[in-house]
């Protein structure tokens, strides 16, 4: 289980993002988009899962999740 590791492999599936480990949960965050579609987020699930991780969060922006902030 490497935070590296994983890194390296969204990288080689087309999804840049960092990641940082805690035990067995990764925490992926990105620029807004990348996480946007739904099979682009699977397959990051899948490959922290193929990396040892059990759980895994993906952080979206505000962007992301559709929210509008103050001011807007």
């Amino acid at each position: 289980m490497s935070a590296g590791a994983l890194r390296d492999a969204l990288r080689s599936a087309g999804i840049e993002a960092t990641v940082e480990a805690r035990d067995r949960l990764a925490i992926l965050t990105a620029r807004p988009g990348v996480f946007v579609d739904p099979a682009r987020r699977e397959r990051a699930v899948e490959l922290a899962r193929e990396h040892g991780f059990t759980h895994v969060a993906v952080e979206l922006t505000a962007e992301d999740a559709g929210a509008t902030l103050p001011g807007d």
